[in-house]
């Protein structure tokens, strides 16, 4: 038995604010039926169908909806290292290249051993920094633009349990 690939996540606002004025919400995911070339079409129709099916039992506010091609399970096994810790992250500062708005995204279980001594930054200049910065900058886009291209600004260790 193969296990899903593609899934709809759908993201719903109520009607509490939080403190920095943006309202709470919820989150679903569901798997939904492998998407292909062929099918893309016919099932992000059903997808839609389903969306509105929700929308017409529910009382929120739709905020987003995701559809994933394709989620791919790379392993089930805890990580080798007693050190790959989900609070030691790497935060990733990136701003858009365009409008110079500020992002951030985190990633856990950050390699500290590639860190220089007395520093938290990653250098992006060289080896395994300049190779994530490539990477990220030539696939990751501004949130707020999907045409708009990022620089990543800096990497930092930081502990953090979320």
């Amino acid at each position: 038995m193969a296990l899903p690939v593609s899934f709809y996540n759908l993201t719903v606002n109520d009607n509490t604010l939080k403190s920095n004025g943006t309202p709470e919400s919820s989150s679903m995911g569901v798997a939904v039926t492998t998407l292909t070339a062929a099918n893309v079409a016919a099932q992000s129709a059903l997808i839609i169908n389903l969306e509105n099916a929700i929308d017409g039992v529910t009382i929120g506010e739709m905020a987003k909806s995701e559809i994933v091609f394709e989620r791919q399970i790379l392993s089930a096994e805890p990580a080798a290292s007693t050190l790959a810790q989900r609070e030691n992250k790497w935060l990733m500062r990136y701003h858009g290249n365009t409008l110079n708005q500020k992002f951030q995204v985190s990633v856990g279980t950050a390699d500290l051993t590639l860190l220089d001594s007395g520093s938290e930054f990653l250098d992006l200049t060289a080896d395994e920094g300049l190779a994530l910065k490539t990477a990220f900058e030539a696939i990751v886009k501004s949130p707020n633009d999907g045409a708009e291209t990022v620089t990543l600004d800096s990497v930092q260790f930081v502990g953090r349990n979320t």
